[in-house]
């Protein structure tokens, strides 16, 4: 009976253990099943490499949801692709936990979006550090730069453009540059670079080296010269002593310009004028008259001086000869 009662309890534990995992796995999935979500899709001209379904979505390194579904524009929209190019569109199902803008509904998402995509908000590819893992990460760019992608299709879901993932514009501006070097004729320059360096040394070689060696050391020695004369010049007694007085003379100079003296003299000399200056501006008048008067009285002068040179008897008598009679 003992044995029977204990296999009895195991068997009860072993049942009530699963049962509680069960509604813990049902109460798990319950409280996701009634989260709230929405799903949005985006279309990459780019290899995926590192995104897998459940990778994270980003919003300035918040994570706001998973990718949902990998797949192909063509397989999805396979009767709306026109054009060729469009055939090779990666298909991103995005599925939003929360989102920057509004509130998570389907309603409001798609009156919000068009809004928020013509103000910038791209979804891009982003690489995570060095480990290959790659995410999605949203956020708002430069749309002049990002354009939509061109699409003859009309999305299932609410869609939101795409941008070129940072590490992709590195090697697409890379490739492009060694296209450029490519198509640049090393050959040719070389063969450039030595044609003028042959020019060049049969220049040089014309040139008149020894005339311009002798024209050098000429010139250096009478520069040499110069500065011999210079310094034996500034070493006699004559010119340390004009040096020396003219530093006196200098710091005479300076204490007489900073004394109180001189300071005192220059506003002196500054009220001077000033009166001078009021002086003339009140007297203008009279000025003007005085040397009107001094004009007119040199003016009688001068008139005198020439009656007394022609007829000096007038000077004395008052009037001037009489002519003499005709014969």
């Amino acid at each position: 009976m003992s044995a029977k009662a204990n296999y009895f309890k195991l068997g009860l534990f072993i049942l009530v253990a699963v049962g509680l995992a069960v509604m813990g796995v049902m109460a798990l999935g319950a409280a996701r099943f009634f989260e709230r979500k929405v799903i949005i899709e985006t279309y990459l001209v780019q290899s995926v490499q590192g995104l897998d379904v459940g990778s994270k979505v980003k919003y300035r390194g918040v994570t706001i949801g998973h990718v949902r579904r990998i797949g192909f524009a063509r397989n999805h929209y396979s009767t709306g692709v026109t054009n060729q190019s469009q055939h090779s569109y990666v298909l991103l199902e995005l599925e939003l936990k929360a989102v920057p803008f509004g509130t998570l509904t389907m309603d409001s998402l798609k009156e919000q979006l068009p809004k928020e995509v013509r103000h910038g908000l791209r979804a891009r590819l982003t690489a995570q550090g060095v480990t290959g893992v790659s995410y999605i990460e949203i956020d708002y760019l430069d749309p002049e730069r990002y354009p939509p992608l061109a699409i003859d299709w009309e999305s299932d879901r609410p869609y939101l453009p795409s941008a070129g993932s940072a590490l992709a514009q590195i090697v697409s501006s890379a490739e492009a540059v060694f296209s450029e070097l490519e198509r640049i004729d090393f050959g040719k320059i070389a063969n450039g670079v030595e044609q003028l360096i042959a020019i060049l040394d049969h220049k040089i070689r014309e040139l008149p080296v020894n005339t311009i060696s002798t024209n050098a050391l000429t010139l250096l020695s009478e520069v040499r010269a110069s500065n011999g004369r210079l310094q034996e010049l500034l070493g006699r007694p004559e010119i340390k002593s004009s040096l020396q007085d003219l530093s006196v003379t200098l710091a005479t100079l300076r204490r007489t310009a900073e004394s109180p003296a001189f300071s005192n003299s220059v506003l002196r000399l500054e009220e001077t004028l000033h009166r001078v200056q009021q002086l003339v501006s009140g007297k203008d008048q009279d000025l003007q008259a005085s040397l009107d008067n001094l004009r007119g009285l040199t003016e009688n002068l001068r008139e005198l001086t020439e009656n007394a040179k022609r007829f000096p008897a007038q000077l004395f008598f008052g009037q001037p000869p009489k002519p003499p009679a005709n014969p």
